[in-house]
This record gives structure tokens, sequence and C-alpha cells, in this order.
């Protein structure tokens, strides 16, 4: 029954039809304008905004409707069921934890790693990692405070540097007022004794302008000791100087404690029973803006404490300062000239044991130049160059070409280099650290065609292949003894096809379905369907989302040496979930979200069954 809901809505939207008008509803307020859905502007594939037609590169906008129709808690969640190729592992209601046997991994193209380094986060365009393993916390990504999501799928190391091997998530923050005062109040109750609180106040006073929140997630869990608790705190302020000038202050803090009930049935390496996680993070933005350029000065830092049973303690830090320039010319050629500096690493012990201090220095230098040929093609290249304390110099190249066929179709083909360089934890932490390593590499090539077709469906395919090596593995080298060495590669195809429609001015629905092929077995890398449709008349709102997932494989290790790693099919499973929101007035909205609707039993990681059929009421107030 459900195969065939998913068939239907994808025929829905790719039968043909003509509509005279679109998108009547665009001026009530929190529904996208037709410039969000089919061509929205984006910063992630550079560091200024263009039309998402222009881009040689494959991003995928997740707008501020999308988020407003489903039901999702964190970022991680969002992207993982509105873009193609990419995939979020999760085992619990909320909260996807730390270490080993965590959740949250998050693979663009089968490529992701574990620890998961090999895909890049971004806050407002600057980096955001664990200094010690490398890898986002994905619990600190809450969707309270984001406007839009940006996911460039394939290699960013050009414009970003490491870790943007697979691809970059790019979390763009909600904008800042710019007259009167706003308060919002959320609160949401469901199953297993979930809980939501979120309270914000923004407002503007002449040339300043400021955002809080605070918020309050917490669930027993669907499994006995499995409960999780985070406060979440964010302060925005921004001040103009001048129409040239203005400078903004963002920053968030998590603390959270989270349990974690194990594998039912496996003694699984990486297992203990609970942590405590604080993480820190700001960044102070001096911006200027004038007629033939504009840039950016951002001072940044991301700080933790992990505090973990089995008796891992650490405090780790990433801090940097990004300087970018933009320069347009009379020959329609823009070029972007920009400097990237940081430092990351921190301190840990164990059981009490002092396993070190260690840090990793970066600096890079950086030149993009974009042009337009006759008014159809556009050509963009460019340079990093990229210098590590320990490893030396990386040299970057990116080139991209979109050729505007006609006026509503676009090709594009790009070819673009990723690396990464090793965490302080593959370097010097554990035993089968290796300070001799190098840094993991990937060449991706891709063509890709966008069309809107009228004024109501918009198409995007993409085919892509890409090949990675210096893979960094764990390894057996003599009885009883493990290293980590480059002796790894990666290698796969695939296609990828989003789809948007608006038939009438009420019904909106979206498509995004991956295809991977690869001769290695790609570890949470399936096959998928995610869909969103919605439903909009006056007051209330009706939606479906879910995903069909297929051909996905499950990676783990049993706790025995030497180190084994299992790869394991797991059964295609497929999810819908219905959200129904009803604004009484313009003070006053409600909203019941029921998740796995027809109660699927599935696993995404081995022996952590996930949720049957949940629900979940929210009150929003706004005064």
């Amino acid at each position: 029954m459900v195969k065939s809901i998913l068939c239907g809505l994808i025929l829905f939207m790719l039968f043909p039809f003509s509509v005279p008008r679109v998108l009547a509803l665009q001026e009530q307020e929190g529904y996208d304008s037709i410039r969000v859905y089919f061509d929205p502007i984006v910063v992630t594939g550079q560091r200024y905004e263009m039309t998402l037609k222009d881009v040689a590169a494959s991003i995928s906008v997740i707008s501020p409707s999308h988020l407003k129709h489903t039901g999702f808690s964190t970022v991680a969640d969002a992207v993982s069921l509105l873009t193609p190729s990419v995939f979020t592992t999760r085992k619990s209601t909320i909260g996807y934890g730390v270490a080993a046997l965590a959740a949250g991994t998050v693979t663009v193209r089968g490529v992701g790693g574990k620890p998961n380094a090999q895909v890049l986060v971004l806050i407002d365009g600057r980096p955001d990692f664990q200094g010690i393993f490398s890898h986002p916390i994905n619990d600190g990504y809450l969707l309270s405070t984001v406007d839009h999501i940006e996911v460039l799928r394939g290699p960013a190391s050009g414009v970003y540097g490491t870790n943007a091997l697979g691809g970059v998530i790019n979390i763009i923050t909600k904008k800042l007022p710019h007259s009167g005062f706003h308060s919002n109040l959320s609160i949401d109750y469901g199953s297993h004794h979930t809980q939501k609180y979120l309270l914000q106040q923004s407002g503007c006073i002449n040339d300043f302008r400021y955002a809080l929140s605070a918020g309050l997630h917490k669930s027993d869990g669907h499994r006995d000791n499995a409960a999780f608790d985070s406060q979440n705190y964010g302060a925005k302020i921004g001040y103009r100087f001048n129409k040239h000038f203005d400078v903004t202050f963002n920053g968030h803090m998590t603390p959270y404690q989270f349990q974690d009930p194990g594998p039912k049935d496996l003694d699984l390496m990486g297992y203990f029973e609970e942590g405590d996680i604080t993480r820190y993070s700001m960044d102070l933005t001096l911006r200027n803006t004038f007629t033939s350029t504009d840039g950016t000065v951002k001072i940044h830092g991301n700080f933790g404490k992990h505090k973990l049973s089995d008796g891992w303690e650490s405090e780790d830090q990433t801090v940097g300062v990004l300087i970018f320039q933009n320069v347009s010319f009379r020959n329609e050629t823009k070029a972007t000239f920009g400097i990237d500096m940081k430092r990351y690493g921190g301190e840990s012990y164990s059981s009490g044991t002092d396993l070190g201090t260690y840090y990793n220095d970066e600096y890079a230098a950086y030149l993009h130049v974009q042009k337009v040929i006759r008014e159809r093609l556009i050509a963009a290249t460019g340079l990093r160059l990229e210098s590590n304390s320990h490893f030396g110099s990386e040299w970057v190249p990116k080139f991209g070409l979109v050729y505007h066929a006609f006026p509503n179709t676009s090709l594009r083909t790009s070819v673009t280099k990723g690396f990464r360089t090793p965490s302080i934890r593959d370097l010097y932490l554990f035993p089968p650290a290796n300070a001799n390593l190098n840094q993991e590499r990937l060449w991706n090539y891709e063509i890709g065609v966008s069309r809107s077709i009228g004024k109501a469906l918009s198409l995007d395919l993409c085919g892509f292949s890409y090949e990675g090596d210096q893979w960094i593995e764990t390894i057996l080298i003599a009885p009883g003894v493990t290293q980590n060495q480059n002796s790894g590669s990666n290698s796969a195809q695939g296609l990828e096809m989003t789809a948007q429609r608006q038939p009438t001015d009420h019904i909106a629905a979206y498509v995004a379905l991956s295809y991977i092929d690869s001769d290695e077995r790609l570890p949470f890398a399936p096959n998928t369907i995610g869909f969103l449709t919605s439903y909009i008349e006056k007051k209330v709102s009706l939606s479906l989302y879910g995903e069909h997932i297929a051909h996905l494989l499950s990676s783990y290790q049993l706790n025995q040496y030497p180190i084994k790693t299992i790869i394991e099919r797991q059964p295609p499973y497929t999810l819908i979930n219905a959200k129904i929101q009803l604004q009484l007035s313009h003070h006053l909205g409600l909203s019941l979200t029921v998740e796995n609707l027809f109660d699927e039993t599935y696993e995404i990681l081995k022996e952590y069954p996930m949720p049957g059929r949940t629900f979940s009421s929210g009150l929003q107030c706004r005064f």
C-alpha cells in the first residue's frame, strides 16, 4: 500500500499539465515565493549570491516551507529526507549520541567516514566540527533558528578546504528583523514523553537588531535506558553602521545528556551507557557592501566538553578567521579572493589518564573566477592552496560550466577535487593511531540538466562519478596489532533527480530520488525516494512526507580482536509521516504530527530497532 502511495505521488508530479496561474498564496505569511521553489538564491557553491540555475555544482535547497511542513527537529533528519544521495543514520526518537555506536552519520553519495568527518557542516558559511575527531555534532544543529539549508553534493574543498570531501551542508540561520518586536512560544508533547519547548524573542531599534532563543528537547526514548535531555540557547545581534558596513554576532550553546541502551542481541565494540556533552559556537562577522565589490571578515570558534561513561573526557576547539572579497568587473566577470586560517584540536583523558594535547594549524589562500560568455555560457574556475602544519601544502582546483540552452533549461558540468586532513584521533589517539598518515583525496565528475516546465514544475537530473584514494582504514599489521593506514579507495557512479510541482494554488509536492552503484560495498549509501506534499486551504495545512530506502548496508564491529568490520544488508523499508496544522488566529496555532504512520518495523544501525508509530501535538503562540 505505501509503495503504491509513493508511485502515485511521483506520477502526480510528472504527468503533463497546464496551469494558468501559480502560487497565489505566496504573499501569505510563511509561504515561499516561486523564486524559493524554482530558482532560489544560493551562496554555498561560492562565497557570493547566485541563482541556482547559474551554478555548476549540484546544490539542493531546503526552503522554510519545506521545513515548516515536516515534524523534524534537526538539520540532519531534514537533509536526509529532502536531498538526493544524502542519508542520515538514526536509532531513537530524538538524539544521535557520539562515539563508535552513534547515529547521526551523514553520507553524501556514499561518502561520510566513521567518524563522520568527510562531510563538512557550515553555519552561515563558517566551518563547525569537533576539534579532536573532526566530525560535526548533529545533536547541536536544531531547526529552531534555521531559515533554510543548502546542501552541496560532491566535493567543495576548493572553497571550504578540509573535510568537504563528500559534500557540504550549509545551515543558514534566520535573518534579523528590520522593524518592531516579535515573540514566539511553541510547546510540543508526544509519544515516549517526548517534549519540545522553544521561546524566541527578536526586535529592532533603529540600526540595532537582535534575536534570542531558548529551548528544551527531552524524551524517555522508545527503549529502556534511551533518555535524551537537551537545552539550547542562541543569541544573534546585529548593528548597521551605514549603507556600506554592518557587524553581526551569532552564538549558540547546547548542553545535553543522553543514554544508549545498546544493541539488543550483539556485543558491539564501542558501546557505553551514557554521555554528558556541552557544545558552544560563535562567530563575529563584519561585512562590506559597495557597488562593484562586497566582502566579509569572520572570526569564528567552536568549543566542546565531552564526558562519557566509559571514562573518556575531552575539551576541544576549532577556531579561525576567514576573509574574502568579491569583485565584479565590467566584462561580466566576477572574482573572489579569500584567506582562511584555523586551528583545531584539544586535550583528552581516558579513565583519568592524560592522552595528550594536540592541534593542527591550517592556512589557505584561494582565487575563484567566473565569466559570462555571450550571455548563455558561464565558465567558473578556481584554485586553492592549503598549507597544514603537519602535512605541508595541498593544491585544490575546480572547474565548471553552465550553458543556458533555452530560457528555462540549463546544462551544467563540473570537475572538482576534495580532500580531508586526518583528524587528531587518526594521528595520535588510541592504539591504531599513525602520525605518518596522508590526506584522503577524491575527484568528482558530474553532468546535470535543470528545466522548468511552465510555471509550476521544476526538474533537475544529475549523473556523477567519483574516485577516491588514500582512504584511512584500520588494518591488522601484526598478530593483535592494528594501525591506521592510507590503504583504502572508493569509487561510485550514480543518478539523482529532484522534481517540484505546484499544480494548483493550494497544492505543492517535492520528490528526491537517488541511485548509487559501486564496486565497493558502501555502508549507509542506499537508493532512496524522499517526498513531501502539502495542501493549504485558508487556515489549515496538511502534509505527507516520507521515504523509501532500499539496498541499505549497515556497518558494525563485534567486540573482539582482531577488529573486523562487518557490512550487512538491511531489509528495505518505507516510512510515511503526516502533519496537520491549524491556524486559529494570528496569534495561536495548533499542530498534530504522526510519524511512521503504518507502523513499519525496521533498523538502520544493527540491532537498534527503530520506533514504531509515534504521535506529537503542538501549540504555537505569537505575541
